[in-house]
């Protein structure tokens, strides 16, 4: 058996044999076509050498060179496992035996560029290199800086390094110092019950990364210290309130249990309602197992109310034309909230039942179909649905960008009244193409006060379809450049309050994708295949609005971009203070939940 440790480094590996494959495919498909174009007007030669379809064998050697030292370097026991160790038990003598005599190293000048958010909430301050010039350190200095951070936390805190990137600094001499980048990040309390953590952003140069050179000590010979961010609260800012609630956590299904059931990629969701209108919220939790609605009670708790309300209480023996398709809208614009539960149809009948009016609709659901969007795109006062379709899994490239499944589409169904809906996406433009799309989400993005309609792509760019105001929409792309990638999750919000609402897609992200797609040789790929191989793993975007279908990517720039494998986000004001906080899910399928992909 393997050790999580274990399985979790191949797993990385098979993700850039996937990467480096899936270019090889894409490459030799299109030499494919192009032979097959040229066939039509001249005669083929009786031999022809195919050209390899991927890296030569000596490249592939040396991405995996890379990779497997990093591992050494990052999840040995004598690499940036015993540095951060050490930190944490404020050990200066053990720190100062990985250093090498000629240790050299940079903090943050005189005046740094300086970030600060504080309120009762909490207090971030984010420093980062300004006009002066950096530091110059020696081993004791950089020591003092390191131990300066340490004496923050009032206990021994959690001290761990996160590889961002590494290479030889010289590729023809694996022996000699290596160069990388990473996140040195302590987190714990600073002080009784109030949580803390400091996170370095360092560049480094190391020895070689070999067990043997790192058991060795003195094999860490720069640092520069690129960024420092604080962040301190008063108390937790969010416990876990579950079983208090009312809510059992048990029932539900559970990739990381300890019994190992079955890997579900979509166990379900969670959708909030207010079904009989008293004015307190109600939560509707869909699980791969169960399907459970909870009523809201004026003290904060919950209640379970499935049955008595007439729905389902499992998705056994109950055919679901949709079973990942949920969501609570007024169908009947009756001023009472409806469900669509698994791509059937329950009318809510003054907040007393629901009862099933799949068959008294002509409304019906694909079973690909992935999620609804809701809003009234033709202004007629009854409420429209968008649905998606991610497609198949996917049988050619990455590079593609699009789903398996071609010409199958999104659909656009409009809202008749009495029930009725009429599909009106050809008409109305609005299939996106043969994008994999996971969600879309509705929002004005040029204050024109007609919904407009973003859709993600599982493989490559979303799309900005404009509401014309005439039944038909405009197709417009964020940027003409590679972009999102791997995006399963969307959420929509006025992030600077100037009054345009911004997008923050979720997307794939992965420090060992970056690490191997980082370190491909300049001229292996054609320009334009390396900037689509980049937008692979450099992870979730928020995407700006600046006014008149003008969108600036500002993802990473403002440091919430390397989430992970990111699924459903959410734009909500946690603290009240008049701005949208982000909270941004990661983990796609990781092997403990201390330690998320990405």
């Amino acid at each position: 058996m393997f050790s999580h440790r274990r399985l979790s480094f191949i797993c990385l590996n098979v993700v850039a044999v996937l990467v480096v494959a899936g270019i090889g495919m894409y490459l030799e498909g299109q030499r494919t076509n192009q032979g097959t174009s040229a066939a039509l007007s001249s005669p083929v030669p009786e031999a022809v050498a195919k050209p390899p379809p991927t890296i030569d064998e000596d490249h592939r050697q040396y991405l995996w060179q890379i990779e497997h030292h990093g591992n050494v370097l990052s999840r040995g026991d004598d690499g940036f496992r015993a540095f951060g160790d050490a930190l944490s038990k404020a050990d200066r003598k053990r720190l100062a035996r990985l250093l090498a005599r000629d240790f050299t190293g940079e903090a943050l000048g005189k005046s740094p560029e300086e970030v600060r958010v504080a309120n009762d909430f909490a207090e971030v301050v984010r420093l980062r290199n300004g006009p002066s010039s950096p530091e110059p350190l020696n081993g004791e200095m950089f020591l003092d800086r390191l131990m300066q951070h340490r004496s923050l936390f009032s206990r021994p805190p959690k001290a761990q390094f996160a590889l961002m990137s590494l290479r030889p600094m010289d590729r023809n001499n694996l022996e000699g110092q290596w160069q990388g980048s990473g996140q040195l990040r302590m987190f714990g309390e600073m002080g009784s019950g109030r949580p803390g953590e400091a996170v370095l952003h360092l560049t480094y140069k190391v020895a070689r990364p070999t067990s043997e050179n790192l058991q060795a000590g003195g094999w860490l010979h720069g640092a520069t210290i690129e960024q420092i961010q604080t962040g301190r609260a008063p108390h937790f800012l969010l416990h876990d309130a579950t079983a208090q609630r009312g809510i059992d956590a048990s029932r539900f299904h559970d990739n990381w249990s300890k019994n190992k059931p079955r890997l579900v990629i979509q166990p379900g969701g969670v959708f909030l309602c207010d079904f009989d209108r008293d004015g307190i919220l109600d939560l509707l939790l869909v699980d791969a197992r169960e399907i459970v609605l909870y009523k809201g009670m004026p003290d904060g708790t919950f209640r379970e109310v499935t049955a008595a309300l007439g729905l389902p209480q499992t998705w056994e023996g109950n055919t679901w034309p949709s079973p990942s398709v949920c969501a609570f809208v007024d169908l009947d614009g009756d001023g009472w909230e409806d469900l669509i539960l698994g791509g059937r149809i329950f009318r809510n009948e003054g907040g007393q039942r629901f009862v099933d009016y799949t068959q008294r609709t002509n409304l019906r659901f694909s079973r690909d179909m992935s999620a609804v969007a809701v809003a009234d795109f033709d202004r007629d006062g009854r409420v429209d649905l968008y649905l998606t379709r991610h497609g198949a899994s996917k049988s050619d490239s990455w590079l593609t960008g699009t789903s398996a499944q071609r010409n199958r589409g999104n659909e656009l169904w409009r809202n008749r009244g009495g029930w009725q809906f009429e599909n009106v996406t050809e008409q109305s433009g609005t299939a996106g193409g043969d994008r994999s799309s996971f969600t879309a989400v509705w929002l004005d993005a040029n204050n024109d006060g007609w919904p407009d309609l973003y859709v993600v792509n599982e493989f490559g760019n979303g799309v900005l379809l404009v509401n014309r105001g005439d039944g038909t929409f405009q197709e417009r792309l964020l940027t003409n450049a590679p972009a999102d990638f791997g995006t399963m999750g969307v959420t929509v919000g006025d992030i600077d309050n100037d009054g345009n609402i911004d997008i923050y897609c979720a997307n794939m992200y992965s420090k060992a994708g970056n690490r191997v797609i980082g370190n491909v040789c300049a001229g292996t790929y054609p320009d334009d295949i390396m900037a689509k191989m980049r937008s692979f793993v450099q992870g979730s975007q928020l995407w700006r609005n600046k006014g008149g279908l003008q969108f600036e990517p500002v993802g990473k720039k403002m440091q919430v971009n390397g989430v992970g494998w990111a699924y459903g986000a959410a734009l909500v004001d946690l603290d009240n203070d008049g701005w949208l906080d982000l909270f941004a899910t990661c983990g796609f399928i990781s092997q403990s939940r201390t330690e998320p992909d990405g």
